[in-house]
């Protein structure tokens, strides 16, 4: 965790500065989302943006994966019936090709799927132990629990009770607080194993993460895993997901597969990027940008390339209530360094870089 003395008052200006250029149409590479652009160049919004510049999970907006999203025809993958196929043919070769971590036994995950985004994958996994009390650590991505709230399902942090027969758990790895792994991982697997539990591990960040990842995948409660492309590129809203499993599934997700209805537009793209960028890409990009950011604002490099950590600068005069887009998102003290790799140029011409 920090091990240096976080430099505030420098973050504080580098995100008000961030927060006028999205205000202005300023910034060097633009987002993608609304709620990233205030409605008016006012004080009370920029002050609510600027406190969300460091909050996202997503991915680094690079210019040069951008440029080649934007001038591909995807429109063509519309008649390409084999185009899912490809892609689920291929991304295991494309994610296998990195020694920057170590999916061991990772051949026994046999069902290759696409999926709209982890979140598909996530909802077939809760509509499949519906009956099961979901269980996560505290700091892992808060969509999981927003959603347990709202449609009424059990759960409980690990944390909060012993794993029993008839829970059901997911982790992220590496884990989405800390860009590295959790450290009791192993307990959970051990765990898991021991009372028949199933865990499906979220491997969130791992083609942007290195020496974190080493895992034995043979672990029996290990049935199913998850990789999302908007955490390694810029595609966050074309939706592009993987999930692997060791035996295939009997759900809604699969039937789609089956009936070879994936969205065509989405795996047709994702395949032109395993095709055009390799798995670390963003890793030898970006690792001495992190370095340069988390050494100027006293953040923590975490092994997770567009990761620093810190305390957290919004602190003053916010309650759990004010937490970025839901009350279980506790990750104000882990930065995410994209918009500050994305707008060098605008921050070398105000003198902050």
């Amino acid at each position: 965790m920090q091990s240096t003395k976080t430099n505030i008052e420098d973050i504080r200006l580098l995100a008000w500065t961030l927060s006028k250029a999205t205000a202005n149409n300023q910034l060097d590479v633009p987002g993608e989302y609304t709620w990233a652009y205030t409605q008016q160049n006012s004080f009370s919004e920029v002050r609510s943006r600027h406190r969300s510049i460091f909050s996202s999970g997503n991915s680094i907006k690079d210019p040069e994966v951008i440029d080649f999203v934007q001038n591909l025809n995807v429109s063509k993958f519309l008649l390409d019936p084999w185009i899912v196929e490809k892609f689920e043919n291929n991304v295991k070769s494309w994610i296998s090709a990195s020694t920057n971590y170590k999916l061991n036994n990772f051949e026994l995950f046999k069902y290759v799927g696409f999926s709209a985004g982890t979140q598909e994958s996530f909802l077939n996994y809760y509509l499949m132990n519906s009956s099961k009390r979901m269980r996560i650590f505290k700091g892992d991505y808060w969509w999981h629990m927003d959603i347990w709230e709202k449609i009424g399902m059990q759960w409980s942090y690990i944390e909060d009770d012993d794993i029993r027969s008839g829970d059901a758990c997911i982790c992220s790895y590496p884990f989405a607080l800390t860009g590295d792994k959790h450290k009791h991982f192993d307990w959970l697997v051990d765990e898991c194993n021991r009372k028949n539990v199933g865990l499906l591990v979220d491997f969130i960040y791992l083609p942007n993460s290195v020496g974190c990842v080493d895992i034995d995948l043979s672990a029996p409660c290990i049935r199913e895993i998850t990789f999302s492309f908007s955490k390694t590129f810029p595609v966050q809203t074309a939706k592009i997901a993987v999930r692997m499993l060791k035996e295939k599934p009997q759900d809604p997700m699969q039937k789609s597969n089956d009936e070879n209805i994936c969205n065509r537009l989405s795996t047709g793209l994702a395949y032109s990027i395993i095709n055009q960028f390799p798995v670390d890409y963003m890793v030898n990009k970006y690792r001495d940008k992190q370095m340069h950011w988390c050494t100027k604002l006293g953040l923590t490099q975490t092994k997770v390339v567009h990761f620093g950590l810190g305390d957290d600068y919004t602190v003053a005069g916010r309650g759990d209530t004010n937490t970025w887009c839901s009350p279980f998102n506790q990750q104000q003290g882990r930065y995410n360094l994209g918009m500050l790799f994305e707008n060098e140029d605008l921050l070398k011409k105000v003198n902050l870089y």
